[in-house]
């Protein structure tokens, strides 16, 4: 039995955590991913918390990436009349919608979305704050749109707007998007986080942009969050064209009835472990702890399903990012992960499948074959550690796939690659220059790792790479068993 943590926790920065110190204690707490929010702060902000990101990192000898997530296209109502706090959206009465930021009252409501009039018609629902307030469409004419409120209560201003099923486009990478991109980019963000994606066309644009952002340079890997009907439906498209997926529960639930979420989450954690792809579990996975020190039984039993499902990892938002116990919140999650994971690691049915090769590259297919082969020697033999050697991260995710007994540790010649690796299952890194000579390449690696705390000298360790060793991404073709330091 092993006390490694497989399943990765993400964090989210925010007032709650507003000094080096906090981050140091949250990090060394369990946090294996760090998300900022585009949505929120100044770029003042975000900056500062990548530099201390970094160095709390390098402090703890951790690799800690950072997933930088993007606004996508936020529709909001226009504000209210000075002097008013709220005004009564009432149930059953007709409220007219207009495109626009004018104030609102009750009987008339500006959306800030110029082609509300070309997305919406008879029978379209419009969910404002969350979908606390419903809106049936009744009619649209001369650029008004006649609603009647399905449920209502009070609205604010500035209040988030969701048109479920409405065709748009364009949402998922805004000129604000650019602009984040541009500066995540400079700054060496590990990975962007899509919102608002329709199918794998919107995950190229954004990967042409930070194409052309980065000129020759790396490109954060994309990780698409699926929170629209529509990328449920493209979903293994758009896993094709991905670095990560992530479960948005948060706007799924708006843009679904909340009854179907579940079976949603079950259904991207599935194809994402078919794929080989990390996936994140995400949305008031903790959400009573933004208040309070002890999750509730319900929270505690979600985080564990979402093990049991199969997840590569689980996000606190809120949770960290304003709560009034961040520390406490990892602590917890910490715990149950490690519950659910005391009699070894979790193998979803998907995980456990043969993996979806899309290539008829030979080279590609010896590499998938020699994943499933030191899956099963590491079930059948002594192996205390499972070493797989990579330029670009795929081989390692090829064996994390099958969720291996013996923790997988990355070997990467690249601190990029080695620190994005962390949000894989099961996974820890170091970083080792390339030597031509295979056999020095081990001894190294083993050293490494050893010095890094990760492992003890004389254990076995079934090392999986290639030969001979190159630069070249995709030629895993060897496994070796190694007792490390020798």
């Amino acid at each position: 039995m092993t006390s490694e943590r497989r399943v990765k926790i993400v964090a989210t920065l925010g007032p709650a955590v507003t000094n080096p110190l906090r981050l140091r204690e949250l990090i060394a707490a369990g946090v294996d991913v760090v998300r900022i929010n585009a949505a929120h702060g100044s770029a003042g902000h975000r900056e500062r918390f990548i530099d201390e990101v970094r160095s709390a990192a390098l402090e703890q000898g951790k690799q800690v990436p950072i997933l930088f997530d993007l606004q996508g296209l936020k529709i909001r109502t226009g504000p209210l009349s000075e002097g008013e706090t709220a005004v009564p959206i009432a149930r059953g009465s007709v409220v007219e919608l207009v495109a626009g930021l004018e104030p609102s009252t009750p009987q008339r409501i500006g959306v800030g979305y110029q082609a509300l009039m070309e997305v919406i018609e008879p029978g379209s629902r419009v969910l404002i704050s969350d979908g606390l307030i419903e809106l049936l469409i009744e009619r649209v004419e001369n650029g008004v749109a006649r609603a009647r409120v399905g449920r209502g209560g009070p609205l604010l201003g500035r209040q988030g707007v969701t048109l479920p099923g409405a065709p748009i486009k364009d949402g998922a990478m805004t000129d604000a998007d650019r602009e984040d991109v541009r500066f995540a980019c400079a700054a060496g963000v590990d990975y962007l986080g899509l919102s608002f994606i329709n199918d794998a066309s919107d995950l190229d644009l954004a990967r042409d942009v930070a194409a052309s952002c980065v000129g020759g340079g790396a490109i954060p890997g994309l990780v698409a969050k699926i929170e629209r009907p529509e990328a449920l439906a493209n979903l293994r498209e758009i896993a094709g064209h991905a670095d990560g997926i992530m479960v948005a529960r948060g706007d799924l639930g708006v843009q679904l009835p909340p009854e179907r979420v579940p079976r949603a989450q079950k259904q991207i954690i599935g194809v994402a472990n078919r794929a080989g792809l990390p996936v994140i579990t995400a949305t008031q996975m903790l959400e009573s702890m933004i208040t309070q020190p002890v999750a509730t039984r319900a929270e505690t039993s979600d985080v564990a399903n979402a093990v049991w499902d199969g997840t590569d990892a689980v996000m606190l938002s809120a949770e960290t990012a304003v709560g009034k116990y961040p520390i406490e919140a990892v602590q917890t999650m910490d715990r149950i992960i490690r519950e659910v994971e005391r009699e070894g690691p979790v193998r979803s049915q998907a995980a456990a499948s043969q993996p979806e090769v899309a290539s008829e590259d030979p080279t590609q297919i010896f590499a998938d074959a020699i994943a499933r082969a030191a899956y099963a020697l590491s079930d059948h033999t002594p192996i205390e550690h499972l070493v797989v050697f990579t330029q670009t991260g795929t081989a390692v995710r090829r064996v994390a796939k099958y969720r291996p007994f013996p923790p997988i540790i990355a070997v990467a010649a690249d601190e990029l690659v080695a620190r994005r690796l962390n949000l894989i299952w099961g996974v820890r890194s170091v970083v080792v220059p390339i030597e031509e000579n295979p056999d020095e390449m081990f001894r190294k690696a083993g050293r490494a790792i050893i010095d890094a705390g990760i492992a003890v000298e004389g254990e076995y360790a079934l090392l999986v790479g290639s030969l001979p060793m190159t630069h070249e991404a995709g030629r895993t073709n060897a496994v070796h068993f190694r007792k490390l330091g020798t």
